[in-house]
């Protein structure tokens, strides 16, 4: 099966209940990377994780996550200590905080607490979502805003999100 990249943007309302949607566009390609028929429900579960260097959440498919699971693998391997001990923070860091989420025909899921504290993505909040390639990165967009590694690009699309919903932050 030919995996489909995740493309696009899209900023959606957290509510207080921290429900949340995933834009269509991005819901499409998880559920086909799923590899499961996609009008079953057993196609609308996705990794939802922390980013592994950068202050926002990943959602990703299954298979995806086996890919990660095997370079995680080496790279724990490669990193061994003198005595073979495993640096376990490569781990922790990689898929350390991490659940199975499962979402609705309509892409709306119930972001864990834990998860969106730890992702500055409170309730009653807005996510930013986009499209990277493997994975889909989820923003606190003031987050995304303030970070000075992310591209102008990334931030002209975010501002205008926010403008096109009429979000001022």
């Amino acid at each position: 099966m030919a995996r489909s990249g995740y493309r696009g943007v899209g900023l959606q309302m957290v509510d207080d209940k921290g429900r949340v949607a995933i834009p269509a566009a991005l819901r499409a390609a998880l559920e086909k990377n799923s590899g499961l028929p996609t009008d079953s429900k057993e196609a609308r579960v996705a990794i939802l994780a922390t980013h592994e260097t950068d202050e926002c959440l990943v959602a990703y498919d299954e298979p995806h996550f086996n890919a990660m699971m095997e370079r995680l693998d080496a790279r724990a391997l490669e990193f061994a200590g003198d005595r073979g001990q495993v640096d376990y923070n490569i781990w922790r860091d990689g898929v350390g905080t991490s659940e199975n989420i499962a979402f609705d025909p309509s892409g709306r899921f119930v972001m864990p607490a834990i998860l969106g504290r730890i992702g500055g993505i409170p309730k009653s909040s807005y996510a930013f979502f986009v499209g990277v390639g493997a994975m889909i990165e989820i923003w606190n967009p003031k987050t995304l805003l303030d970070n000075p590694s992310i591209s102008e690009k990334l931030k002209i699309a975010c501002r205008f999100s926010l403008e096109e919903k009429g979000v001022v932050l």
